[in-house]
C-alpha cells in the first residue's frame, strides 16, 4: 500500500502538468443571505471553487444550499437530521442524534448519492449505511451545498443521483465556544470549539461527545469525535490541512433483521485531507486523502445462540490524490481534472478469501478472513461558456476500473435569463456508480451476492425555472432519470433468497417545487417562510423478480417551516415534513407485507440569546407524538425534548 500511495502521488505530480485534471472541491454557486439579522439581503454573490467565476442566476442546475444561521436555528443535533428538510432528500434513520441514516435523492438507493466532505468524496466502498459516519458536529459545518441530480461528469463515479458537499468552518479570529444540552431518556451532548493562530497558521479544533440511554429497549448510544482544520497563506497559495476521528457505539434494534432484535455495533471512522490551491486568475487545486472505516456488527448483543458463529468485522481504507486546473478564458472557463483512488476492504465475510487470516486489531480471537482491492483512474474535462443571458457548460468524464476498463460519460447544462427575476435551465447527463463491496460478496442463509455486478448508468433529463424576485425565491423542475443495470437486491415470488443483481431497467420520474419569503426587517412577525414538494414515479421493467430497495422510495414529501422573530433575540422555528412511501415491509408476526403509512412529523425549537456571549436553545422533536414506520420494523421515538445553553468567546 505505501508503495501504491508513494507511486500514486509521484505519477499525479508528474502527469498533472501534461494531462486533463479532476474536479476540486463542489462549493457550488449559490444564492447567500448576507448581512446581518436584522438588514437581511439576497445578492447574487460568486463562491469560489465551481470551475467558472458564475453566479447562481447563470448556473444550469438544481443547486441547494443550507448556510451556517440556517443551521443554527434549525431544531436538530445532527447531520442526517438536517438533511431530513431538504425536499429532494429521503433521509430513513434507523437510530436517533445520528446513530445511523441512509440518505437518498430523488428515488435512487442510499448507494447513489456522493458524499464530499469538503470537496473530497468520501463514499464508503463495504455499504452506503456507513456514509454519514463523518467526524464533524452541526456547529463545525459552514454550509451544505447539495446537488441535485447526477455529477458523475464533474465528481467521477458515484454521483448518481446528486451529491452532497458537507464544508466545515475555516479557521477564523481567536475564539472558543463551548455548548452543553441535555433531554429525556438521558440525552446529554457536550461541545468545544476554538480557533487560534499560530504564526502563518490558522487552526480550528472541535471536539464532542453525546449519549443516550436510548427510547426503549437497545436503542442507547455514544458518540465522540475530534476535528481539526488548519489553514496557511503562502502568498502564491493556500495549504489546507483537514483530519477528524469519529467513534460511536449503539444498539441496533431490528437494523438489519426483527428477527434478533438484540443487535449491535461500533465503528470508528478516520479522515484527513491535505490540498494546496494557488491563488490568482488560473487556479490550481491539488489534493491527497485518506478515509478509514472500521466496523463491528453483532448479531446477538447479549447471549448469543449456540450456532452465532462470532461477529462481523470490516475495516475499508480509501486512498486518493486528485487535481484540477481551473483556466479562465473571454468566453467562460476551462477545467480540466485527474484522479487516482484505491479502495479496499478487509473483511470477515466480504471480498476474495485470503491466503491466511489477519487479526482484527484490538479484538480478541477475530480475525480477517476476506479482502479485495480496486483502483480507479478518473480524467475529467469541461468547458463554460457564457453568452450576455445565455450560457452553457459541456463535459465529460473518461474512467477506468481495473474491472472494466475504460468508460466515457458525458453531460450538457444550458439555462438562459427570462428578465432579471427568472432564469430556465436544461440539462442531459449520464452518470454511473461501481457496487459496494456488500453487494458483490455478502452473503447469508437468505441473501447472495454477485462478484460479477456491473456498474449501473443512467441517462437523466431535466428542465425547469429558478425565481429570484426582491424576497422572493424558488424553483420548479421536473426530470426523467432511464436507468440501465441497476443494482438490487431481488428474489422471484416462490424463491426465498434474495440475490444482487443487475436488473434490466429502471426508470424515475419526478416534480419538484421549492419556494421562500424572507422578510430583511422586524416589521412583520415572520421573517422566512418555506415551502417544498416533490413526487416521484418509478417504474420497473424486471417483472419477474421481487424488488427489495428501488421500488421502496418516497412518492410525495412536502416540507414546510417557519421563522419567527422575538424583539431581536429570541427565534422560534416550526418545522414539519409530510411523506407518504410506496413499497412494503414484512411483519414480523404475520409474515405478511403491510404498506408504508403516510404520516407528518413536526419539530419545534426557540433559540434566545440570553446575554451577549451566552444563547439558549430548547427543542422538541416529533412535537406531536406520532407513531410511523420509516424503516420496516425499526422503532422511532416519540416526542423528545431537550435543552441546552451555548458559551461564545471572541478575542477583542
Amino acid at each position: 500500500m505505501k508503495r501504491f500511495l508513494s507511486f500514486s502521488i509521484s505519477l499525479f505530480f508528474t502527469i498533472s502538468f501534461v494531462m486533463p485534471g479532476n474536479p476540486a472541491p463542489p462549493e457550488f454557486w449559490h444564492d447567500q443571505v448576507t448581512g446581518d439579522p436584522d438588514t437581511l439581503s439576497l445578492d447574487e454573490v460568486v463562491i469560489p471553487g465551481r470551475y467558472s467565476p458564475d453566479i447562481y442566476s447563470g448556473l444550469s442546475r438544481l443547486v441547494y444550499t443550507i448556510d451556517h444561521e440556517t443551521i443554527r436555528l434549525k431544531p436538530v443535533n445532527s447531520l442526517q437530521d438536517i438533511l431530513e428538510y431538504v425536499t429532494s432528500l429521503d433521509i430513513r434513520q434507523r437510530g436517533s442524534h445520528g446513530v445511523q441514516a441512509d440518505v437518498s435523492m430523488r428515488g435512487g438507493s442510499f448507494e447513489q448519492v456522493l458524499i464530499l466532505l469538503n470537496g473530497v468524496r468520501i463514499n464508503d466502498p463495504q455499504t452506503g449505511h456507513h456514509n454519514l459516519n463523518i467526524p464533524v458536529n452541526k456547529a463545525d459545518i459552514e454550509r451544505i451545498e447539495i446537488l441535485e441530480g447526477p455529477g458523475s461528469r464533474v465528481y467521477g463515479p458515484g454521483s448518481f443521483s446528486g451529491a452532497i458537499n458537507i464544508i466545515t468552518r475555516k479557521p477564523g479570529s481567536s475564539g472558543l465556544s463551548v455548548s452543553v444540552s441535555g433531554g429525556e431518556y438521558g440525552y446529554l451532548d457536550l461541545h468545544g470549539s476554538g480557533d487560534f493562530n499560530s504564526g502563518p497558521v490558522s487552526h480550528y479544533v472541535s471536539l464532542g461527545n453525546s449519549s443516550s440511554d436510548g427510547f426503549t429497549g437497545n436503542t442507547d448510544f455514544s458518540k465522540a469525535n475530534i476535528f481539526y482544520r488548519g489553514m496557511a497563506d503562502a502568498g502564491f497559495g493556500t495549504f489546507d490541512l483537514q483530519t477528524g476521528y469519529l467513534e460511536k457505539g449503539f444498539g441496533a434494534r431490528n437494523f438489519y433483521t426483527a428477527l434478533y432484535p438484540d443487535q449491535y455495533e461500533k465503528i470508528r471512522s478516520a479522515f484527513t485531507n491535505l490540498s494546496f490551491q494557488t491563488s490568482g486568475p488560473v487556479n490550481y487545486r491539488q489534493s491527497v486523502y485518506h478515509r478509514r472505516h472500521h466496523d463491528r456488527f453483532e448479531l446477538f448483543r447479549h447471549d448469543p445462540a449456540k450456532w452465532y458463529a462470532g461477529h462481523n468485522y470490516h475495516m475499508t481504507d480509501i486512498f486518493g490524490t486528485n487535481m484540477i486546473l481551473d483556466v479562465p478564458h473571454s468566453l467562460g472557463n476551462l477545467y480540466l481534472g485527474t484522479e487516482l483512488r484505491r479502495e479496499q476492504i478487509l473483511s470477515s465475510v466480504l471480498g476474495d478469501r485470503l491466503d491466511a487470516p489477519l487479526p482484527v486489531r484490538n479484538e480478541r480471537d477475530a480475525f480477517y478472513n476476506y479482502s479485495k482491492k480496486r483502483d480507479q483512474i478518473n480524467l475529467t474535462a469541461g468547458n463554460t461558456f457564457i453568452f450576455n443571458s445565455f450560457s452553457l457548460a459541456a463535459g465529460a468524464l473518461l474512467s477506468r476500473t481495473a474491472a472494466n476498463g475504460w468508460d466515457l460519460y458525458g453531460g450538457l447544462d444550458i439555462s438562459y435569463n427570462i428578465g432579471n427575476n427568472m432564469t430556465w435551465f436544461s440539462s442531459w447527463n449520464q452518470s454511473v456508480r461501481e457496487p459496494s463491496f456488500t453487494e458483490m460478496y455478502y452473503t447469508s442463509p437468505v441473501h447472495r451476492g454477485n462478484s460479477q455486478l456491473k456498474p449501473e448508468e443512467a441517462v437523466t433529463f431535466e428542465t425547469g425555472v429558478r425565481l429570484h424576485n426582491g424576497n422572493w425565491f424558488g424553483h420548479a423542475a421536473v426530470f426523467r432519470r432511464n436507468g440501465s443495470n441497476i443494482i438490487d437486491w431481488v428474489r422471484k415470488e416462490d424463491e426465498l433468497v434474495w440475490e444482487s443483481k443487475n436488473i434490466s431497467v429502471l426508470n424515475t420520474s419526478g416534480l419538484e417545487i421549492e419556494m421562500a419569503w424572507r422578510n430583511p426587517g422586524l416589521n412583520f412577525p415572520v421573517s422566512e417562510i418555506r415551502a417544498g414538494y416533490a413526487y416521484l414515479n418509478i417504474s420497473k421493467k424486471s417483472e419477474e423478480y421481487i424488488s427489495a430497495y428501488v421500488l421502496d422510495y418516497l412518492k410525495h414529501k412536502l416540507v414546510t417551516g417557519v421563522t419567527i422573530p422575538f424583539h431581536r433575540k429570541a427565534d422560534l422555528v416550526i418545522m414539519s415534513v409530510f411523506q407518504d412511501r410506496a413499497g412494503t415491509y414484512t411483519d414480523t408476526a404475520t409474515g405478511g407485507e403491510i404498506p408504508y403509512d403516510p404520516f407528518i412529523l413536526v419539530d419545534a425549537g426557540i433559540t434566545m440569546r440570553i446575554i451577549q456571549d451566552m444563547t439558549l436553545s430548547v427543542e422538541i422533536s416529533n412535537l406531536f407524538n406520532t407513531s410511523y414506520s420509516d424503516i420496516g420494523n425499526v422503532p422511532v421515538p416519540g416526542r423528545w425534548i431537550k435543552a441546552g445553553l451555548n458559551f461564545s468567546f471572541q478575542k477583542k
